[in-house]
């Protein structure tokens, strides 16, 4: 390890690309702390900090021998970081609408085993219901309640951003909560 701390970012990386673990030692000894401290201010978590500054060394790894471009090896590790932070943090809100949408059905499917006599009945209601939806709005949410797709999946086989995707899953919910409601609530 004393035989590069002397290094350059440059010769650092240059070392890196042709494989040196003894410079990527060097390089995640010298950064891991400083990066751990900048995850901190976004994330609360301390495993999840610690988890996403692992994969951006690992990323490093695995990318090792595509780095040549690198000027700043410093500023690379904080860009990635800083995305790493993004996506965590958009992945969360997702999590958290599914969560939503959970707690909001979870009484509806408990409601529903003491009202309906047929399962088939129901079954029927939701089909005729999803049927009721716009064309795409159907494709989005048969592929996430059917094939149980990540949005991110469903976009790309869409051909749609994530953000649409959650905006059919979010129109077909209220849907069906609205047909749950008008059926059911009654009875």
């Amino acid at each position: 390890m004393k035989q590069y701390r002397d290094h350059t970012d440059k010769e650092l990386v240059a070392l890196l690309t042709q494989g040196h673990r003894g410079a990527f030692a060097a390089i995640y000894k010298a950064n891991v702390s400083s990066l751990l401290n900048y995850v901190r201010r976004s994330i609360p978590l301390k495993e999840d900090c610690e988890e996403i500054v692992q994969e951006i060394f690992e990323s490093l790894w695995k990318r090792r021998e595509g780095l040549h471009h690198i000027t700043s090896l410093r500023a690379y590790l904080f860009t990635m970081v800083k995305y790493k932070i993004v996506d965590y943090i958009r992945h969360n809100l997702v999590k958290r609408r599914y969560e939503e949408n959970y707690v909001l059905f979870g009484p509806v499917y408990d409601h529903l085993s003491e009202t309906i006599n047929e399962p088939s009945d129901f079954q029927l209601l939701i089909d005729k219901s999803i049927a009721e939806l716009p064309e795409r709005c159907q494709l989005a949410f048969r592929l996430r309640l059917q094939d149980n797709l990540p949005y991110k999946d469903i976009a790309q086989c869409m051909g749609i951003s994530t953000r649409t995707v959650e905006k059919h899953i979010s129109a077909a919910l209220r849907h069906l909560r609205s047909v749950y409601q008008n059926s059911y609530k009654a009875g």
